[in-house]
């Protein structure tokens, strides 16, 4: 751990943590066929890179800074951005080490693989044992309201629905097109970081010398 926290590997966690902020607030939006408490973010691009490149330890403290960032902007009553950070938590993890036992380009393929069944898995089930039981507390009606581009969905069977029709899917659409994103970026981020360590390496040893 003291060896892993260097200038370079410090900088390099607070660029990928700077650009998941930013790509929290934008872009971000609903889509007209999903309900409107999902919205489309992408920060968790910075959040997988950052586990490809940096290694678990560094994807999960981006993981965490993106989400104590989010806390002071919630509209949620911290709901979403819990959601948000345990299944960030468990998907970088899950591609990260994937990723540190097979470093190439068939490691990151099964690693976001899994990072997207992962992804699914946990957003369905977080919803379905904390997220839903927390909205629930603003009265059911406001749910149902919040729920409502959903066919058929009643007071009855809105959990189902709002998991089966609304979360999975749109969790399942915006895992894979992240680890696409992912996976044809992640390479040049790493080349990139790479040369800003060996010049901060030779900056050190000229200084050293000097």
């Amino acid at each position: 751990m003291k060896n892993y926290f260097t200038i370079s590997r410090i900088t390099q966690i607070a660029i990928l943590s700077a650009l998941a902020i930013v790509l929290y607030q934008f872009p971000k939006f609903p889509l007209p066929f999903f309900p409107s408490m999902l919205k489309v973010q992408f920060s968790m691009l910075p959040t997988l890179i950052g586990g490809f490149v940096l290694g678990p330890i560094g994807g999960t403290i981006i993981c965490v800074i993106k989400f104590l960032f989010k806390l002071l902007t919630t509209q949620t009553a911290a709901v979403g951005e819990i959601v948000d950070l345990s299944i960030g938590l468990c998907v970088v993890l899950v591609t990260s080490l994937i990723y540190k036992v097979k470093h190439d380009k068939k490691g990151a393929i099964i690693a976001l693989i899994f990072g997207t069944i992962t992804w699914v898995f946990v957003a369905v089930l977080i919803n379905a044992v904390y997220a839903l039981p927390a909205y629930e507390l603003i009265g059911i009606d406001k749910v149902l309201n919040m729920l409502k581009i959903i066919p058929g969905v009643t007071e009855e069977n809105y959990r189902i629905k709002y998991l089966f029709y609304g979360c999975l899917p749109f969790n399942l659409m915006l895992s894979i097109f992240v680890s696409i994103i992912t996976y044809f970026v992640y390479k040049k981020i790493s080349l990139l970081f790479n040369k800003i360590d060996k010049k901060s390496t030779t900056n050190i040893m000229y200084w050293t010398q000097k």
